[in-house]
């Protein structure tokens, strides 16, 4: 998210995610400054991540990371994290983290963390399709569509993220009204640097887990989140972190949908590094209302 400091300067992505430690295993969001909006909710998870891990031994990396999205944020308010320290067993530890503003859970997380071990291994993702490299810009992507490069500059800069698109976004067939599968993919990296080590680039992956996911349930239905009577937010959202992954650099986000309805949709997404290795798997159910 593209945040400035004090003194104007943009902000790094650790620096925009950055907790205060307010007691032992409490911590602090600040607000963030500019008009109210609605936090992004891979902000508030990202922190919710930092905060954990910062009471679990270093040689213990994240593994699965399940939260429930209770109430919108507001981003002219600090956000309290208070962290509970669940158990440390020989090789995991758990964490339980309870987001308060205003006097409001507004938002939990239960976080695993685990030994760094070796065992049995395989995967049945795979990269498919062109690299970041042999892909266009956003420029050139919308050449000829000034809503949609609006759009997706509006997305760039509002993640901090680069996006490449094999294919066009479900969103720009929905637009022309042309219902698709329920599929899209995007090549990510922050557009800055993300110094630290893996803590970071766990939070990092987790904040940008959040991105464009939801909007692929709507492309049997050609709709998209801003037209009229659609109201939408993510109810829960997991991550299980299979290898690291440097969000500086390119990877690809695979999504898909794979139900609808009741007012709700499931979705699901791989995120795999360019060398094809699959370095997470997320699931998430959102709220999507037709009114």
């Amino acid at each position: 998210m593209t945040v400035l400091d004090e003194s104007g300067r943009t902000a790094t992505f650790l620096e925009s995610i950055a907790l205060d430690r307010i007691g032992e295993n409490e911590f602090r969001g600040p607000a963030q400054p500019g008009p109210q909006r609605r936090t992004y909710g891979g902000r508030i998870a990202a922190q919710a991540l930092l905060a954990a891990g910062s009471t679990v031994a270093a040689d213990r990396p994240v593994h699965s990371a399940q939260t429930c999205f209770l109430l919108p944020g507001d981003t002219t308010l600090p956000i309290d994290f208070a962290v509970g320290l669940v158990r440390d067993g020989e090789s995991f530890s758990t964490r339980s983290v309870e987001a308060v503003q205003a006097g409001r859970v507004i938002f939990t997380m239960a976080a695993s963390f685990h030994r760094r071990e070796t065992g049995l291994s395989h995967q049945i993702a795979r990269l498919d399709g062109p690299g970041p490299d042999e892909l266009p810009e956003l420029t050139e992507t919308f050449a000829d569509d000034e809503v949609n490069l609006r759009w997706a500059h509006t997305l760039r800069d509002t993640i901090g993220a680069d996006l490449r698109f094999p294919r066009l976004p479900v969103r720009v067939h929905a637009m022309r009204g042309d219902p698709t599968p329920p599929h899209q993919s995007v090549w990510l990296r922050t557009v800055n640097p993300v110094a630290g080590d893996d803590s970071a680039q766990a939070a990092g992956l987790l904040y940008l887990s959040d991105v464009l996911l939801l909007s692929t349930a709507l492309g049997p239905h050609a709709r998209t989140f801003q037209d009229a009577g659609i109201q939408f937010a993510t109810l829960t959202h997991s991550v299980w972190f299979h290898a690291p992954l440097r969000v500086d650099e390119w990877f690809l986000y695979n999504q898909s949908s794979r139900w609808s309805g009741a007012a709700r949709a499931l979705c699901q997404g791989e995120m795999l590094d360019r060398s094809g290795r699959l370095c997470a798997t997320v699931a998430q159910e959102g709220l999507v209302r037709t009114r």
